[in-house]
């Protein structure tokens, strides 16, 4: 059995006498007896106080192994090599070593600028070869940094963040894929910069883990154990993982710790309900940033009562701007929003998640529905406005008959697949785009689990998902018709198609006519989720843009303007298989949602909203394709042109799309990637775009070699939908 000591790795960070938390520091006493306690690795970096000083004075110097960083540096590009070669002899020097073990880039970013890479990783290896590095490493603090990086090279060591409260590295089997990378794996911030051992923590941070210090203090005195002991213990439980850097502060507690290690043989308790994946302010980069903690506060306290925080994934904060973004809301109107304190923002991102085209609060539907509100919306006897709405929709398109009425896109997409198979008999189902939460659409992830990886986010769970539902719905991918038939015939028993008109992509090559052709051949339904896409390019279904029809439609989003409610209109011969399938709500006869959808509709046709929004979209697609090009900055722009979206043609999407949400915060304006336009945007366009050509003016530095984290003040945002479409 190995020798645990033999896997630590003496972290000189502590040198700093400002690092981490702990005030009793002698860090001297630890260097002098590392070698006794059978410790030969050392952990350091140009930025660590004093660091060099002690190790260049170390007894014995050649018989360690020592692993240093590269600093962030803002270089040029026509420079790098030579500030390469500078740092690692200037390492080398100052450490009085003539070999670095491993060296590790301190910047997880720096592999994502292509421009510079390849010379950057050149000059590496050329120190590789004459032996004076071992091993080219990178420095990480999370697994999206990790991916990105495994896009561009394979490192021969990875060093990442492994603690209690950071569990993100060994979910699934992330570590067994990077082993077979034949990378070596260092675990380091055992104890979170001492957040996990210290008694007494800065007011900011006893803020941030307020509620998850006291639950780790509770856990440690319920079972009588030591804080160093658990979380020593845990770490070294992982046995995939080759090396811990571990941070002494002085003699008492590397003697303490040495001797925990020495002892480890196996680990007994399960601390899984310590981590969570939507912990912000695990990644200490921003601990030393200011803090918004209203925002903190808002955000914390609601997730205490409601468990993921908000019940839509694309509300949460933390997919905009982790503490950044506001939580609550007190009003809105037009496209103008009041936060919880007052604060006015003009909503350039998602208008309610596409919900209010014709602006917040709408004054004409508002009073239609205060009336509707005062005789009441619902009674024992069914609303006439039921009857009203769907002779309405179904002039609006007369391929259908009849229609059904839910309240939410789920429900409706749920409610349409059953009479799709009511009417075929059949139970299996191919797919294309978003259609909702429920288990007959995850369950594509049953088989395959990256199924709907590029269709909505990688990873979602199936937790509570039946398993006998594996096989039932099987994505295709958007304008590859031939995809489409080979899936089909490959299984007889698919007899719906369930698809998005057009999302992202246009369809090419006559593929939606090709689509509906295949259908009818094949005798299976088609169904066109329109939740998102109508209403906003055509009075009705985006599917009369290209002279489509389906046998079911769904309506939502926009059609009551925020009130909820969703349609499904069809042909008589499949609608009418509702008569024999129980399909049935209490709500879904509430008189509010039709009243509301037919006070919109009358105001969209009034008013012509659909060429309202498509003409502002277009004229934002241009400029920004203006500024991208203005500033040298490659952007890929798409979506429908009322709801345009770009993303920046770089591994570092994210973190630009972050700069531009915190920098639009400041101005007041809620923005990202996206914007759902709504018939009010015209009047604050210019300003909208004004702001965002100054931030395309910085975006256009951190191309050309600034670091961007030094100038990101909150923790990076989640990942949005994916689209096949």
């Amino acid at each position: 059995m190995q020798n645990n000591i033999n896997k630590i790795i003496a972290g000189f960070a502590q040198s700093d006498p400002k690092y981490g938390l702990t005030k009793n520091k002698n860090f001297f006493s630890v260097v002098k007896n590392l070698k006794k306690m059978g410790i030969n690795k050392i952990d350091t970096s140009p930025s660590y106080t004093n660091s060099q000083k002690y190790i260049s004075n170390l007894d014995d110097l050649s018989s360690y192994e020592i692993t240093s960083k590269l600093p962030i540096l803002n270089y040029k590009y026509q420079s790098i090599e030579k500030e390469i070669k500078r740092n690692i002899h200037q390492i080398l020097k100052n450490n009085n070593i003539s070999r670095i073990e491993t060296l590790l880039i301190h910047d997880p970013l720096l592999p994502l600028d292509e421009k510079k890479w390849k010379k950057i990783y050149k000059c590496l290896n050329q120190f590789k070869k004459k032996k004076i590095i071992n091993k080219i490493g990178i420095s990480v603090y999370t697994v999206k940094e990790t991916k990105d990086i495994l896009k561009i090279f394979i490192p021969d060591a990875i060093q990442f963040p492994l603690n209690i409260f950071n569990q993100e590295f060994i979910q699934g089997d992330f570590l067994q894929q990077l082993k077979k990378k034949k990378i070596t794996l260092i675990a380091r911030s055992i104890f979170l910069q001492g957040l996990l051992t210290n008694q007494k923590l800065p007011k900011k941070l006893s803020i941030i883990f307020k509620k998850k210090i006291y639950e780790w203090k509770k856990f440690l005195k319920i079972n009588n154990e030591n804080a160093e002991n658990i979380c020593l213990k845990f770490a070294l439980s992982f046995k995939k993982i080759d090396y811990f850097v571990i941070g002494f502060d002085n003699l008492k507690q590397l003697q303490k710790n040495s001797a925990i290690i020495k002892k480890f043989k196996n680990f007994s308790y399960d601390l899984s309900h310590f981590y969570s994946n939507d912990e912000i302010f695990i990644d200490p980069r921003f601990w030393r940033k200011k803090l918004n903690l209203k925002n903190l506060n808002d955000w914390e306290r609601l997730k205490r009562y409601v468990p993921s925080g908000s019940m839509l994934l694309s509300k949460k904060p933390v997919q905009f701007l982790p503490i950044g973004w506001p939580v609550f809301y007190k009003k809105a109107k037009g496209c103008v929003i009041w936060d919880k304190y007052n604060t006015k923002y003009i909503d350039f991102s998602l208008m309610g998640i596409g919900t209010n085209i014709i602006g917040y609060s709408n004054s004409i539907v508002n009073n239609n529905n205060k009336k509707i509100l005062e005789t009441s919306n619902v009674s024992t006897l069914n609303s006439e406005y039921d009857l009203k709405l769907s002779k309405k929709l179904i002039s609006m398109h007369p391929w259908a008959s009849k229609s059904l009425f839910a309240r939410t896109g789920a429900e409706a997409n749920a409610i349409a697949l059953r009479l799709a198979r009511a009417s075929t008999k059949k139970d299996e189902v191919a797919i294309c785009g978003y259609h909702g939460w429920q288990d007959w659409y995850l369950s594509s992830n049953l088989n395959n689990k990256k199924n709907l990886d590029k269709i909505l986010l990688p990873g979602l769970s199936t937790i509570g998902i039946p398993k006998k539902m594996e096989g039932l719905a099987h994505p295709f991918k958007y304008n590859d018709f031939n995809s489409l038939k080979k899936l089909i015939n490959k299984n007889k028993n698919i007899g719906t198609i369930f698809m998005e008109v057009e999302r992202n992509e246009k369809p090419k090559k006559d593929f939606l006519k090709k689509v509906r052709k295949f259908a009818s051949q094949k005798n299976i339904v088609l169904i066109f989720d329109e939740c998102t896409s109508a209403f906003r390019e055509t009075f009705g279904g985006l599917h009369k843009k290209y002279k489509v029809n389906p046998d079911i439609a769904v309506f939502g989003k926009s059609i009551a303007n925020g009130i909820p409610l969703t349609a499904v209109i069809g042909k008589k011969e499949i609608m009418d298989f509702s008569r024999q399938s129980f399909i049935s709500s209490t709500f879904w006869t509430d008189s509010l949602g039709p009243a509301s959808a037919l006070s919109t509709l009358q105001q969209m046709e009034k008013i012509k909203s659909w060429e309202k929004i498509s003409s502002i979209g277009k004229k934002i697609k241009k400029e920004w394709k203006k500024i991208g090009k203005k500033y040298n900055v490659s952007l890929k722009v798409s979506g429908l042109d009322s709801m345009p979206m770009f993303t920046f043609a770089s591994l570092k999407n994210q973190y630009y799309k972050n700069f531009i949400t915190q920098e639009m915060l400041k101005k007041n304006i809620l923005a990202s990637n996206t914007v759902y336009c709504c018939i009010q945007h015209d009047k604050y366009l210019n300003l909208y775009l004004h702001e965002l050509d100054k931030i395309f003016k910085k975006i256009k530095e951190f191309e050309n070699g600034k670091n961007i984290m030094p100038y990101l003040e909150n923790p990076i945002s989640n990942n949005g939908f994916g689209r096949l479409n």
